[in-house]
C-alpha cells in the first residue's frame, strides 16, 4: 500500500512540474506599430532604345565616290555623309539649260512683242468692265424701283426696322445665355478643382474625378460657345442697326433719293463706255499669234524650266546630309559600290536623351501617370537614375496584350547605349500617413480575417485588423491597431490569446 502511494505522489509531482514548464512565459520580439507612406512597387525590365534613330537613305542611284563617316563619329545635323559621283548629272544639267534656252527663243518669237502677262491683264480689265457695267445696271434698276415706289421704300423700312429689333433681342439673349455660361463654368471649376484634391487624397474615386473633370470641360466649352455667339449677334445686330439707319435717312430725304437716282444713270454710261474701252484694247493686245500657239509656247518653256529644276534636284541628293545630330552607329555601303535609290547608306542615333521600351500589364498601365519619375537600373551602370514616363500607349498590343510604356532618361555622357536592359521600378499604389506594420507581425494575411498579436500588459492579446496596401516588407492596417502600440513579429507562432509572454529584444 504504501509503494502504492508513493508511485502516486511521483505521478502528481512530475504533473506539477510539466505544467509549471508549459506555463513558463514564451520568447517573443516585438516591434511599435508606425506611421508612414507605404508603396507597392513593380520592377519591369526593358530594353534601351536611342530618342532618334534614322536610317539614311539615298534619295537617288549612284556610284558611292566619298564615304566621309565611320561608326562612332558624332555627327551634326547638315553634316556631309556620303558623296555620289556627280559627272552624269553634270552633263545632264547642261543639255537641260540649253533646251530651256530654246524654248524660250521660241515664245519670245511667237508672241511678237505681247507677252502673255499683257494678255492677261488685257483680258482681265475687260471681264472687269463686263462686270461693272452689270453692277451698275443692277443698282440703277433698284434706285428707280425706290424712286418710283414710295411704298416698296416703306416696306423695306419697316423690313429693316423688324430686322434691327430681332438682332437686339438676339443680342440680348445672347448675353443672358453668356452669364449664365460663366456662372455654371465657375462652379464647374470650383467643384473639378475640389475632386482634383480629394483624388489626390484619395477621397474619392476615379470616376467621381473624371466626372467632375467631364463636368468642367462642358462648362468651359459652353463658355467658348456663349462668347462666340454674342460676338456674332453684335456683329448681325450692328449691321442690322447700319442697314437701318441708311433706308430711313433715303425714306427721309427723298433729294437724296433723287441724287442717287441721277449717280445711278451716271455710273451705267461710265462703265459703258469703260466696257467698249477695254473690248477695244483687249482685241488690240491679241493681234499676232493666235492664243493657242503662245500657251502651248509657255508650256514648253515650263516643262523645260522643270526638267533642269528636276537635274539640279538630283545633283543635290548626291550629297547626303545627316538630317540629324547624333552618333554614326552603322555604315552600309564603301567606297565605290553602287547605290540604289532608296536604300539606307547610314544609321544615326541621338542618345543625348534615351528611352526605356517596356511591356506592362492592364494592371500596371492603369496605374501610371504620364510624367511620373521612377527609378531605373540600366544594366553596367553602377547608380539607379531618375526616369520620366514620357508615353504611355493607349491601346494593347493585339498579340501580348500588354501596353507599350517609354520612360525617358537623359544620357549627357552617352555612356547608356541602345539594346542596354534597364529595370525599371513603376509604382502601382501607394498611401500616405497610413498606419504601417511589418508583414512577418499577420498572420493568415490573404484570408478573409487576417489578425496579429499585440502586446499588452506582457501578455499577447489577438487583435483583427483590416488591412490596405501590403508589399514585400510592410502591410498597411486600416484598422485594428493604432500607431504606438506593440504588435509581435517573432513567436506569434507559438502563442494563444491571453499567455504571458517575454519580450527578448527590448
Amino acid at each position: 500500500m504504501q509503494k502504492q502511494l508513493h508511485t502516486i505522489t511521483l505521478l502528481v509531482l512530475m504533473l506539477v512540474f510539466t505544467t509549471v514548464a508549459v506555463m513558463a512565459a514564451a520568447s517573443v520580439e516585438v516591434t511599435e506599430v508606425e506611421q508612414g507612406n507605404i508603396k507597392i512597387i513593380e520592377t519591369v525590365t526593358g530594353t534601351v532604345k536611342a530618342d532618334k534613330n534614322v536610317n539614311v537613305p539615298a534619295e537617288i542611284g549612284g556610284v558611292a565616290k566619298q564615304v566621309k563617316v565611320e561608326i562612332g563619329d558624332q555627327v551634326a545635323k547638315g553634316e556631309v555623309l556620303i558623296v555620289l559621283n556627280q559627272e552624269k548629272l553634270l552633263v545632264q544639267q547642261k543639255q537641260a539649260e540649253a533646251a530651256l534656252e530654246s524654248a524660250r527663243a521660241n515664245y519670245d518669237q511667237l508672241k511678237n512683242g505681247a507677252t502673255q502677262e499683257e494678255l492677261d491683264r488685257a483680258e482681265a480689265s475687260y471681264q472687269q468692265a463686263k462686270s461693272t457695267l452689270e453692277n451698275a445696271k443692277t443698282n440703277l434698276k433698284l434706285v428707280e424701283e425706290l424712286y418710283n415706289d414710295k411704298t416698296s421704300l416703306e416696306q423695306q423700312l419697316t423690313s429693316a426696322e423688324s430686322q434691327m429689333a430681332n438682332a437686339e433681342q438676339q443680342l440680348a439673349s445672347a448675353r443672358q445665355s453668356l452669364n449664365q455660361a460663366q456662372v455654371n463654368f465657375n462652379q464647374a471649376k470650383k467643384d473639378y478643382e475640389r475632386m482634383e484634391y480629394l483624388f489626390s487624397e484619395s477621397v474619392v474615386t476615379e470616376k467621381d474625378y473624371d466626372a467632375a473633370e467631364s463636368q468642367y470641360k462642358n462648362a468651359e466649352s459652353a463658355l467658348n460657345t456663349a462668347k462666340i455667339t454674342v460676338e456674332q449677334a453684335e456683329i448681325s445686330y450692328q449691321a442690322a442697326k447700319r442697314s437701318y439707319q441708311l433706308t430711313k435717312d433715303t425714306y427721309d430725304n427723298p433729294t437724296q433719293l433723287k441724287q442717287q437716282l441721277e449717280n445711278a444713270r451716271s455710273q451705267v454710261k461710265n462703265a459703258e463706255a469703260g466696257l467698249d474701252s477695254a473690248k477695244a484694247n483687249l482685241a488690240e493686245v491679241k493681234r499676232g499669234a493666235r492664243e493657242e500657239q503662245l500657251r502651248a509656247a509657255l508650256a514648253q518653256v515650263r516643262q523645260a524650266e522643270a526638267n533642269l529644276e528636276q537635274v539640279k534636284l538630283n545633283l543635290a541628293d548626291t550629297t547626303i546630309t545627316s538630317p540629324i545630330s547624333g552618333v554614326i552607329s552603322a555604315v552600309n555601303i564603301e567606297e565605290g559600290e553602287l547605290v540604289s535609290a532608296g536604300q539606307s547608306v547610314v544609321n544615326v542615333v541621338n542618345l543625348n536623351h534615351v528611352y526605356v521600351q517596356l511591356d506592362v500589364t492592364a494592371s500596371t498601365v492603369a496605374r501610371l501617370v504620364k510624367g511620373e519619375q521612377v527609378k531605373v537600373d540600366v544594366e553596367t551602370m553602377n547608380d539607379s537614375l531618375s526616369g520620366e514616363i514620357s508615353n504611355i500607349s493607349p491601346a494593347a498590343d493585339p498579340q501580348t496584350k500588354n501596353y507599350l510604356v517609354k520612360v525617358k532618361l537623359a544620357n549627357p555622357a552617352l555612356k547608356i547605349k541602345a539594346g542596354m536592359f534597364a529595370d525599371v521600378a513603376l509604382i502601382k499604389g501607394s498611401a500616405q500617413n497610413a498606419v504601417i506594420v511589418p508583414i512577418e507581425a499577420v498572420l493568415d494575411l490573404d484570408s478573409a480575417h487576417p489578425y496579429l498579436y499585440l502586446l499588452k500588459d506582457n501578455k499577447a492579446v489577438k487583435q483583427k485588423i483590416e488591412i490596405g496596401i501590403t508589399n514585400s516588407d510592410e502591410v498597411e492596417v486600416s484598422s485594428g491597431v493604432d500607431v504606438g502600440d506593440q504588435v509581435i513579429i517573432k513567436g506569434q507562432n507559438r502563442i494563444d490569446s491571453g499567455v504571458e509572454v517575454k519580450v527578448i529584444n527590448r
